[in-house]
């Protein structure tokens, strides 16, 4: 019974880093008589999602495990620490907007808005909500602060999942999700990109030119509000032990990593399929309370402020002249990407898991990511691919135990090649992170990147804001008499 109460205690702790977020997205930004019922059966499906969601009891932390628990906490502090989160340390430039992002939540009424009302914040604004509540009664600093508390409990959750999912409590499994990318140095040494010198410490991750798959470093040190919420619901929804969460789950993630949310549809689809093959009668499980509201509820009001983003509505193919001008050239530039970012790794995955359908499901969302555009950018291919890239480290770190304990001398040393590698993309984003902290402070330099404006920059970028007039959210659900007007 105690364990059982230990158990229930640590999913609500899961559960409710992803909710608060969505929580305070509906008591923030709609009307009151939305968001009253809208709260309310949201904390409703909260409670009855943790009751019944991961480890059952098939796992349970013993004293033993918790030193090596604080180890990683270190570990993980630390990373954080040179990623830029909270402007601690150097800055790379896609903190520019995101710093820009939650100046606006904390400075601004919500919902944000320009002054003159003909425009409003529209993004993935998920992680940086619980952080910008701290920030608009303590100040914007200790908002920051809280932003850097906030990604460090995310990814110890992330961890303990991961040692979930494992049944084991082990420190190598971060060490490998810190350091897990594709050779991308191979692949800038090829095109004659890559740089020996240890001081250039240059971020490899566009060597393909116009698409990528980044590795979990780069996601963290660059787009940390997409990839935590997406790495955290992925690893979540891995670990749980039947489908009444999945959709809940899945809608709770939509507010802060939208792309990503995308990307791992096909995941949870091939997971109730797989429980459907177990016992005809589990298609019903899918039908739950939570699952309802998080369809219908969380997911509706998430899709409805989103959609004005207009930048999102285009897709098309990409690269798609290319192909068809000159296929067999762009066969070569594609079997080069593919080969170095993930196919080198499925040839050790599958020494293990050649009947396992989730692997080629993998395949599948990763061979067809590049080929997808949405907006004018290439995000769909670096974000839709992270839930995939995510698992696929997973079954990379069972492949690393397996052919270790298997004896297999060659296959081991070939895999300890790749994977450092691989590593080296990670080691030159913190080098650099290092490098230009330590330089820029001992010049006098600030390590933050230099602020944009908020109302004449952030507020008209399309990525970023969408026009109020005509639309749906903002006319029938958000809660207009906040707006700034002068």
């Amino acid at each position: 019974m105690e364990k059982k109460k230990k158990i229930i205690w640590l999913n609500l702790l899961i559960y409710i880093y992803l909710f608060l977020p969505v929580l305070i997205f509906v008591v923030g930004w709609l009307k009151w008589y939305w968001a009253l019922p809208f709260g309310i059966l949201m904390a409703l499906a909260c409670v009855k999602g943790f009751t019944d969601s991961v480890q059952c009891d098939c796992f349970l932390l013993e004293k033993s495990d918790f030193r090596i628990l604080i180890k990683a906490l270190f570990l993980i502090i630390l990373w954080v620490y040179l990623s830029g989160i909270g402007g601690w340390c150097y800055q790379n430039s896609d903190h520019e907007a995101r710093s820009a992002i939650f100046r606006a939540l904390v400075e601004y009424d919500w919902p944000v808005v320009s002054y003159d009302g003909s425009r409003g914040l529209i993004y993935y604004i998920g992680f940086w909500l619980p952080a910008a509540c701290f920030g608009k009664v303590f100040g914007l600093e200790a908002g920051y602060t809280v932003q850097v508390i906030w990604a460090v409990l995310g990814i110890f959750i992330v961890y303990y999942l991961i040692c979930v999912f494992r049944k084991k409590v082990e420190l190598w499994p971060l060490v490998f999700m810190i350091f897990f990318s594709g050779l991308d140095y191979v692949g800038a040494w090829i095109l004659g990109e890559a740089g020996t010198d240890l001081k250039i410490a240059q971020h490899l991750e566009w060597w393909a030119v116009d698409f990528q798959f980044t590795s979990m470093t780069a996601q963290l040190y660059w787009v940390f509000n997409q990839a935590i919420p997406a790495w955290v619901a992925t690893i979540v929804i891995m670990t749980q032990k039947n489908c009444r969460n999945m959709l809940f789950v899945l809608s709770l993630m939509m507010l802060s990593s939208t792309i990503p949310f995308v990307g791992l549809i096909p995941i949870v689809v091939y997971l109730y399929i797989k429980r459907i093959r177990e016992g005809r009668e589990c298609w019903r499980e899918i039908i739950t309370f939570q699952n309802i509201v998080g369809v219908f509820i969380i997911g509706g009001c998430t899709f409805l402020y989103l959609i004005g983003n207009v930048s999102g509505q285009m897709i098309n193919k990409d690269n798609a002249e290319l192909v068809i001008i000159e296929p067999m050239a762009g066969l070569l530039r594609y079997m080069l990407f593919f080969f170095l970012e993930f196919g080198i790794y499925l040839y050790f995955v599958l020494q293990y898991r050649k009947k396992d359908f989730l692997v080629y499901l993998l395949i599948i969302v990763l061979v067809l990511c590049p080929f997808i555009k949405v907006g004018g950018g290439h995000d769909f291919c670096m974000r839709a691919s992270v839930p995939a890239l995510f698992i696929l480290m997973l079954m990379g770190m069972e492949a690393w135990e397996s052919i270790r304990q298997s004896g297999r001398k060659y296959l081991l040393v070939g895999y300890c090649v790749v994977l450092l590698l691989g590593g080296k993309t990670a080691f030159n984003e913190m080098h650099r992170s290092v490098r230009e902290t330590y330089w820029r402070v001992s010049n006098g330099e600030s390590v933050k990147y230099p602020e944009i404006s908020i109302e004449n920059q952030l507020l008209q970028f399309g990525n970023f804001s969408g026009e109020i007039s005509g639309n749906w959210f903002f006319q029938y659900l958000a809660n207009t008499h906040k707006y700034n007007t002068d």
